[in-house]
């Protein structure tokens, strides 16, 4: 154990010092730590996002383009043939244009001319279903290029039904570059994923696109590609070749998986150097506090050493010690009390040396009176004796009265004081009744404002949905002059192929229309979409606005019938104020009679109680007297030796 104050003191700093630094430390660490987490989290999931929606842009321009083109196709073999041989001319970027004007997947025909029987292929056979969506294959290896591509197949469709498809090969060269080129950190990285889990992009080169996710054997990795094919995006934590790393996961349009990924180490290393800082500065500040501690504890306890020689100087009789006082700390201020304390011991010590020299000359004429006192006490204790006996028959009397009104008066007073509480209980209830009946009465018109509110928006949602389908029959009529100038531009090429070299210009000029035909068509379907979602927006609108328009009906009733309820009961608790403050007012009455009487009866008692008592305590207090004056005559006897006790302790201070 400490026995020093000092180390005591060191002790007690340093302890509270390391409680409040380990405190700093942990919930530092803890606050940054999990900041930091989420933050990669968060970071990793928007870059995997952003890579997907690179992708989605990439794919959708490409299969755009595709469109275009075959919106262009008439289901003439000829015709068809010759759009895209020009459509590969103008688009070298795809490998291989091709069409069929049948689903069974044996008569495709590429832009050459040649004709393949493609039906033993999935994607093929998942185009001739019928029904009228674009499929986009899984990568494959090129064997005339060498590049990696995908097939995309677009329907072809007369009169509201799919009679064949087209399609062209697309490398994908672009988009394995922009996975590639994302980086996580320092050295985290993306890969990319099929829809059928093929690996399409992987910065391990042995992970080419015959390797499927079901090859790398890491369940938390297929767990994530199972989310990627609802839909779904997020982040997770697996572990690779040895090494934990974070990933973060998003899905494409056409069901890409995208995952984005780097070791955990590395992304918490701030973490770790965070935690070397906060430990070195926890140790400088303690080493710091243990000096300051010292210095401080050297401080304080210079003058409490000071003061405690000081108290032993006083102990032993020494009245001339005094302390110097310096500052206005509680040290000094107790060092202050500590002189102030000598100082009136040294006076009080006076005073009783001087007092015992005038004792001694009192109790010489103390004892002389004492005998005379002794022989008139005894003739006044026989005649008080008589007067003593008649006033105990009176004080009995007199009591036995009074206890019974005090009774009486008792009861009818906690009566008065319980119907007076009931009565301010009930006309504070009758306060509160009418405050709510206040607030519900204001409910009612806040929820009629908030119906009639309603129902202004749900007319105006109304309204917009009408014009919403305005503008969607505008739209349709500019589709269909969209289509008829793609078609004029269609002829006047055929017309133009057909004049030779008299009709070059008329054929730059008729594709120029069908570049602007395409450009209207396209933005076209975007308004059409907007508005597609604009509409579905307006209706779900219009069902929660009827929705909260019962609300508000059935909320009205509910509140009609809260104010009928508050209503009733303010008129009964009215009526049960009226009767207790009539019970109360007759109470009241009743107590103040019973405390006349009760006052009166009080008064006899009182008489009757102080001649009894009087009359026996002066007979008591003559015998008390009589033996007081003997013991008196003996402690002055006493008294002579105390003080010449005393006179010599006194000599032993030094004042």
């Amino acid at each position: 154990m400490l026995k020093s104050l000092k180390l005591k003191m060191i002790f007690m700093i340093c302890l509270v010092l390391l409680l409040s630094l380990g405190s700093v430390f942990l919930v530092s660490y803890s606050e940054s730590s999990d900041l930091l987490k989420n933050s990669l989290n968060k970071e990793a999931m928007l870059s995997a996002e952003n890579l997907a929606s690179s992708i989605n842009d990439f794919m959708e321009s490409e299969i755009a383009k595709l469109d275009a083109v075959g919106k262009f196709l008439t289901g003439n073999k000829d015709e068809d043939l010759a759009i895209i041989k020009k459509a590969q001319e103008q688009h070298p970027e795809f490998e291989t244009f091709f069409f069929s004007h049948d689903l069974t997947g044996k008569n495709v025909i590429n832009f050459l001319g040649e004709v393949t029987d493609v039906s033993d292929r999935v994607h093929y056979q998942e185009a001739g279903k019928g029904e009228g969506k674009i499929v986009v294959s899984d990568p494959v290896l090129s064997k005339r290029t060498g590049n990696n591509i995908v097939t995309m197949i677009l329907p072809l469709m007369k009169d509201g039904k799919q009679y064949g498809y087209m399609g062209s090969t697309l490398p994908i060269n672009e988009v394995q570059q922009k996975v590639s080129d994302l980086t996580f950190g320092d050295s985290g990285f993306a890969f990319l994923l099929s829809a059928a889990g093929t690996i399409m992009w992987h910065p391990n080169e042995e992970l080419g696109l015959e390797q499927n996710v079901s090859d790398l054997d890491n369940a938390e990795i297929s767990n994530a590609f199972e989310k990627v094919k609802t839909g779904e995006t997020g982040y997770f934590d697996y572990v690779m070749d040895g090494n934990q790393y974070t990933a973060a996961h998003a899905t494409s349009n056409l069901n890409w998986g995208v995952f984005v990924t780097a070791p955990t180490k590395e992304l918490h290393a701030p973490i770790n150097e965070l935690t070397i800082t906060l430990t070195l500065i926890s140790a400088a500040a303690l080493v710091l506090s243990i000096l300051a501690a010292s210095w401080l504890t050297a401080t304080v306890l210079k003058p409490i050493r000071q003061l405690n020689e000081a108290v032993k100087d006083v102990a032993a009789g020494d009245l001339t010690k005094t302390i110097k006082v310096d500052g206005k700390d509680e040290i000094a201020v107790l060092s202050s009390d500590f002189n102030q304390t000598v100082s009136h011991l040294k006076h009080l010590v006076e005073g009783v040396n001087s007092s015992s020299s005038e004792v001694m000359k009192v109790t010489g004429v103390v004892a002389s009176g004492v005998e005379t006192a002794k022989d008139s006490v005894d003739r006044i204790g026989s005649s008080i004796k008589q007067i003593a006996e008649g006033a105990n028959a009176h004080a009995s009397s007199s009591n036995e009265i009074a206890t019974s009104m005090s009774d009486m008066a008792s009861g009818i007073v906690k009566i008065a004081e319980t119907s007076s509480m009931v009565s301010e209980a009930a006309q504070e209830a009758a306060s509160h009744a009418e405050t709510g009946s206040v607030v519900v009465e204001q409910a009612v018109k806040q929820i009629g404002s908030i119906g009639e509110g309603t129902e202004k928006v749900g007319s105006a949602i109304e309204r917009l949905n009408e014009r919403s389908m305005q503008i969607e029959e505008i739209l349709n009529f500019i589709t269909e002059i969209t289509s008829r100038i793609r078609l004029l531009s269609l002829n006047a090429s055929i017309e133009a192929a057909r004049a030779g070299e008299h009709g070059r210009g008329f054929a730059v000029v008729a594709e120029e229309v069908k570049k602007l035909a395409g450009q209207s068509e396209s933005s076209t379907d975007q308004i059409a979409q907007l508005i597609t979602e604009i509409r579905q927006d307006t209706l779900n609108a219009v069902e929660v606005m009827d929705v909260s328009r019962q609300d508000v009906r059935e909320g009205v009733a509910l509140i009609e019938d809260v104010r009928e309820k508050f209503a009733n009961i303010l008129q009964a608790t009215r009526n049960v104020a009226d009767h207790i403050l009539e019970v109360s007012a007759a109470s009241e009455e009743m107590s103040a009679g019973s405390e006349q009487v009760t006052a009166s009866v009080e008064e006899l008692k009182s008489i009757a109680n102080l001649t009894s008592n009087d009359a026996k305590n002066v007979a008591e207090a003559a015998e008390e007297q009589v033996a007081t004056i003997q013991q008196i005559s003996g402690s002055v006897s006493q008294l002579e030796s105390v003080v010449s006790e005393l006179r010599k302790e006194l000599a032993k201070f030094k004042l």
